[in-house]
């Protein structure tokens, strides 16, 4: 786990602000300079911004307002200035964007790591710069499928040279998103943590908050993205009283010109370890099955909501899979924070 305010080796993104709201540069607003620190700050209440530098630690006032006036102009912070002299500002988290922003990185937070109230002013949450990254790069998408060794991520579709690519990889090992397996044969192959399984949650957060504030009402994620999602927390599932059992996992996206509407399947089948995991080649038939649209998944990931789901076939095993999931990304105790809101507009 890495502390806000502490250099994590990625190239910071400081001379240019870009206002264009995908999920990396949100992830990169926060992690990158005091962003995480002034989010959580301001969560809980307006502050003037001399307060607000006392409360930001490592970084001087001028970073700090500097950071502040980058927030705001992503839409995540409000500026009031009253008149008089001096002139006193007020800075607060906008609603619905930065309010939402930072319950959804609080309740991750809290699911992720046990804290007491003492360790508030010292918020530590996962690596987000690199994680950022690591999506935008295509790199979790190919982990969802399966591991993959440093030539392999080099050979993407990316300007990146081997030894960039091998920097990241090494600095999300060391951020506990990566684990490397022992070298054999081509060398170390790479695959995702149970921890950086988890912190897809994170990215379907964001997906969903992306939905509610992005101007156009675009879907937040991609039916791709979705399908990242879904491969990459498979594993997280057990199912040992559904050995060799296949579970078929449909996502479709909003109707189209005609009614039409685009749709991806994806096929999981629980191993002899009682895991669940991705099949690449899809078996005749799965034993159930669960269908929705993006956010009818969203939901599902984030609320434990799927009443509006298409279930089929072996219900035990859709709704064993699908409760195991949300419990292993939500913690009980942290549910109740979670922003949520009905799927609609599907």
């Amino acid at each position: 786990m890495l502390e806000l305010g502490k250099d994590t080796g990625v190239e910071a993104r400081e001379d240019t602000v870009t206002l264009e709201r995908s999920v990396a540069n949100v992830l990169r607003m926060i992690d990158t300079g005091a962003g995480g620190q002034i989010l959580m700050a301001l969560g809980s209440g307006a502050l003037r911004t001399g307060q607000l530098a006392d409360r930001v630690e490592d970084f001087s006032a001028r970073s700090v307002y500097r950071r502040a006036s980058e927030m705001e102009a992503f839409g995540l912070i409000d500026r009031n200035q009253d008149p008089g002299v001096p002139s006193k500002v007020v800075l607060r988290l906008s609603e619905p964007a930065g309010r939402e922003l930072f319950r959804l990185l609080r309740a991750f937070a809290t699911a992720s790591i046990p804290r007491s109230p003492s360790e508030e002013r010292h918020f530590l949450w996962p690596p987000l710069n690199l994680l950022g990254e690591l999506w935008e790069l295509g790199f979790l998408e190919e982990l969802s499928y399966e591991p993959r060794s440093l030539a392999q991520f080099a050979r993407g579709e990316h300007e990146l040279t081997f030894h960039q690519v091998s920097r990241r990889i090494g600095l999300s090992l060391s951020g506990g998103l990566l684990a490397a397996s022992p070298p054999a044969g081509n060398g170390k192959r790479y695959e995702l943590t149970n921890y950086g399984r988890r912190c897809m949650a994170l990215i379907a957060g964001i997906g969903r908050w992306r939905r509610r504030v992005l101007a156009d009402r675009s879907p937040g994620l991609t039916i791709a993205e979705m399908a990242t999602l879904l491969r990459a927390t498979m594993p997280l599932t057990t199912l040992p009283e559904h050995l060799g059992e296949s579970i078929e996992l449909a996502i479709t996206g909003s109707a189209e010109a005609g009614g039409q509407r685009r749709m991806q399947v994806l096929q999981g089948t629980v191993d002899s370890d009682g895991t669940l995991r991705y099949a690449a080649a899809a078996g005749e038939s799965a034993g159930g099955s669960a269908g929705a649209t993006i956010n009818i998944w969203l939901a599902a990931l984030l609320d434990g909501n799927r009443g509006r789901m298409r279930v089929r076939g072996n219900l035990g095993l859709v709704d064993s899979f699908l409760t195991q999931l949300y419990d292993v990304l939500w913690e009980a105790p942290i549910r109740a924070t979670l922003p949520s809101t009905d799927a609609v507009g599907d």
